[in-house]
């Protein structure tokens, strides 16, 4: 009698279940929408995202011209980054290149370099930077102040070296410091959030527009089964998409995963489950399609921005650091970077998986109670 029961209710979950993935794929517009954006953007955003400055112009301006002069010159115009180097002979030419975005930077290497470091007195080299790309000439100008910095030489038997202290860096992690293995491992967190949040967000919001939410009010299945209805779809849905961008991840971007495929789809799962709930939160307390999409916007750019995607949290106000708290993003960058490049141990996973655990549960169980309000 108790299988009975069971095996009963389970076939009502399960008759929801497949509503649900009715409605969300019995419009091809919506197939589309589901399966093609991940793919599309995680490579467009792999290649187009990014913080590196490569193939630069920049400005070369020796007032000296001298052999050292030259081979400082020439130590710029062939490090890797650099794809023009524009020749001038004055300041207004060097000027113009700057004001019409035509390079980056100038370099600017003053008269009597060459005896000024032969007489022990030292010289300076102007940096020229184009201010309104003020992160590309941050680093561009980080860069070659190195190469400034670590220039030797050589003339006639006499060699002027450069400081006695020298720096061997090493990195952890991502030896070659390649920036897709970041821009596309936060990319599958980012696009699985919109995801499933857009699906949630809407599932709600379609059925009361169209006057079927009541239906299911009325249906023998109580307020969790309901719950489990309308986020099992969202979750199948999603991990589809996932499981396509790991695929590109591990195959075409060569990202190495450092743990177990089950850790990783243990901490996606998870993630998921606190997104559902706030999908479902947005969905529940809005009356339109409209309204819940207004209210995914208002809730994704924050949670973007404070996720530390684009910036470190640590650089932050106080403030803004303490709402990480409660950002279910943050912990998850931390998860899935740390599953793919560092073979996290189970206590960090657990640091981080807790707080999405109470995301998810405070979320769903209000979504519980609201269900459960209205069936009584």
């Amino acid at each position: 009698m108790i299988f009975q029961k069971f095996f009963s209710r389970l076939s009502q979950i399960n008759a929801l279940i497949i509503k649900e993935f009715h409605i969300i794929w019995s419009d091809y517009r919506n197939r589309i929408m589901i399966i093609l954006p991940p793919i599309i953007e995680i490579g467009i955003f792999a290649f187009t995202a990014t913080l590196e400055v490569k193939n630069i112009s920049m400005v070369m301006f020796d007032k000296d011209n001298t052999y050292i002069s030259r081979s400082l010159s020439e130590k710029f115009e062939n490090t890797p980054v650099v794809k023009k180097v524009y020749k001038v002979d004055n300041y207004e030419n060097l000027k113009d290149l700057i004001d019409r975005q035509k390079a980056y930077m100038a370099v600017v290497i003053p008269q009597n370099f060459q005896a000024d470091i032969f007489a022990g007195k030292g010289s300076e080299v102007q940096f020229i930077l184009d201010g309104r790309k003020s992160n590309a000439a941050q680093i561009i100008g980080n860069y070659f102040a190195q190469i400034v910095n670590n220039f030797t030489y050589e003339i006639d038997g006499v060699n002027v070296p450069k400081a006695s202290i020298s720096i061997d860096a090493r990195n952890w992690f991502n030896p070659n410091v390649d920036y897709q293995w970041f821009i596309v491992i936060s990319l599958i967190a980012v696009l699985s959030m919109v995801m499933v949040l857009a699906i949630t967000s809407l599932t709600l919001a379609q059925e009361k527009e169209l006057g079927t939410f009541d239906q299911i009010l009325v249906s023998p299945l109580k307020s969790s089964e309901i719950l489990i209805g309308k986020t099992v779809p969202a979750i199948i849905i999603s991990l589809l998409d996932v499981t396509i961008m790991i695929l590109a991840a591990l195959w075409i971007f060569n990202i190495p995963l450092t743990s177990s495929l089950f850790t990783l789809y243990f901490c996606i799962i998870v993630f998921l489950l606190s997104i559902c709930g706030i999908g479902l939160f947005i969905s529940v307390i809005c009356s339109t399609q409209q309204q819940a999409i207004l209210g995914v916007f208002v809730f994704l750019v924050p949670v973007f921005l404070l996720s530390g995607y684009m910036t470190p949290i640590e650089n932050m106000p106080v403030a803004l650091q303490k709402l990480g708290i409660i950002n279910p993003l943050t912990y998850f960058f931390t998860l899935i970077k740390g599953v793919f490049l560092k073979d996290i141990s189970f206590v960090a996973i657990m640091e981080n998986v807790i707080p999405l655990l109470i995301i998810a549960v405070s979320t769903l169980g209000f979504v519980n109670w609201f269900f459960k309000k209205k069936l009584d």
